[in-house]
């Protein structure tokens, strides 16, 4: 009795860490005969890898290898109910850190709870595929909602560089546009 109660007791304290955090179960596939961007076919080769994947993590998924594979694809299902909200695809990487422009990107739209890629194309992979949840930033708190003032460089461009608060106007170099 004392150690459900521990459990349970355990459970609801990591509860509010994990809601409103982004969390999805990856499976990726091997696939013979299927084209690049083209749906996923049922011509699977080897065992599906399994990984759970989170915004802030780069997990790994291994993948077979052998000359009648062709394309892989990354099928997703949310774990948390705020997976589809905060985040709206899951990158696909051929680099361990998850870094730079992804070789794929699976899309995930608000309120749904499951995404598939199509065939992605086995050249870039090595070993392993590398997963991350692309996500929004904000953490869902009453900041997030400040308007983020608008930027034209074209303003920047019209504005006279000499016309700033100390524009030197004091010393000898200030005749010469230098401001300081």
């Amino acid at each position: 009795m004392h150690f459900s109660s521990l459990l349970v007791a355990s459970a609801l304290c990591l509860t509010p860490a994990v809601y409103g955090y982004g969390v999805a179960q990856v499976t990726v596939k091997s696939h013979e005969d299927c084209d690049p961007g083209a749906p996923a076919n049922d011509k699977l080769i080897g065992d599906a890898e399994t990984t759970y994947v989170t915004e802030d993590t780069c997990e790994k998924a291994k993948i077979s290898h052998s000359l009648s594979i062709d394309a892989y694809s990354v099928s997703l299902q949310d774990v948390t109910k705020d997976t589809s909200e905060r985040c709206h695809g899951l990158g696909v990487y051929a680099n361990d850190q998850c870094i730079g422009v992804p070789n794929a990107v699976v899309p995930f739209y608000p309120g749904e709870e499951d995404a598939e890629s199509g065939c992605i194309p086995d050249d870039p992979f090595d070993k392993y595929v590398y997963v991350r949840l692309l996500c929004d930033g904000g953490d869902g708190n009453a900041d997030d909602l400040k308007k983020v003032e608008s930027h034209n460089p074209a303003e920047d461009l019209a504005k006279d560089p000499n016309d700033t608060e100390n524009n030197g106007g004091g010393n000898i170099l200030g005749g010469l546009g230098l401001g300081l």
